[in-house]
């Protein structure tokens, strides 16, 4: 991305985040820490919306701060797109990527399939991402989209608040190397999917813990 950009996101990050960790309680264990019993660190964004379309639209997310924001956007962390341009067959894909439509480049996202299948209450009670062992590491999360190379598949209509759903875990590659100094971890739910004026929208539940702990707990949904 181009230098001048780059520093502008970097101004604004730097002070958004200074600002997010005064007013958030922290959390719980990335593996070797105390696990904290509170919600410290855990921040819910119950519902994110996407857009698809053609141009510089509403189609990605700013994970880290749980905001849509346009295609071209030097602070997203993923993108909602589909696998031909055919308009089905979607996933979100990390923000770092680009193509012949997507030329400009954001912050680099892995992503894990942690859950074939839950319904809304289901994922609310989630507290971790399951680990083999003591911390999460770069080998807990497999695929730069939520498609896996075709092993978790694609989001598609019908989708509602009320039908079960895979969950994924997610790292913020690109923002805790670059920005944050530590590592930031979440876990993503396609909440609904529906045709609004021709075009296909999505809404993502989102819980992310900028103290960098594996941990999920969040007292209010």
């Amino acid at each position: 991305m181009p230098f001048l950009n780059k520093f502008k996101y970097f101004l604004a990050f730097v002070i958004t985040v200074g600002f997010g960790l005064t007013v958030i309680s922290g959390c719980d264990d990335s593996g070797v820490e105390v696990t904290p019993t509170v919600d410290s660190g855990v921040v819910h964004y119950d519902s994110i919306g996407v857009v698809d379309g053609i141009g510089n639209v509403m189609n990605s997310i700013n994970l880290y701060m749980g905001t849509t924001v346009p295609r071209d956007s030097v602070s997203k962390d993923a993108g909602l797109t589909d696998s031909a341009g055919m308009f089905f067959n979607y996933m979100l894909r990390s923000g770092d990527l680009t193509d012949m439509h997507t030329r400009v480049a954001g912050f680099q996202t892995r992503f894990n399939r942690i859950y074939a299948s839950m319904t809304q209450a289901q994922f609310d009670t989630i507290t971790k991402i399951p680990d083999t062992d003591t911390a999460l590491s770069e080998v807990d999360f497999t695929s730069d989209d939520t498609y896996g190379n075709g092993a978790w598949g694609y989001f598609n209509l019908p989708m509602s608040t009320s039908d079960s759903k895979p969950v994924f875990s997610f790292w913020l590659k690109g923002k805790s190397a670059n920005f944050i100094g530590r590592n930031v971890y979440g876990i993503l739910y396609p909440r609904e999917a529906s045709m609004e004026g021709g075009n296909f929208r999505m809404s993502f539940d989102v819980k992310i813990n900028v103290m960098g702990y594996n941990h999920f707990y969040h007292a209010a949904h």
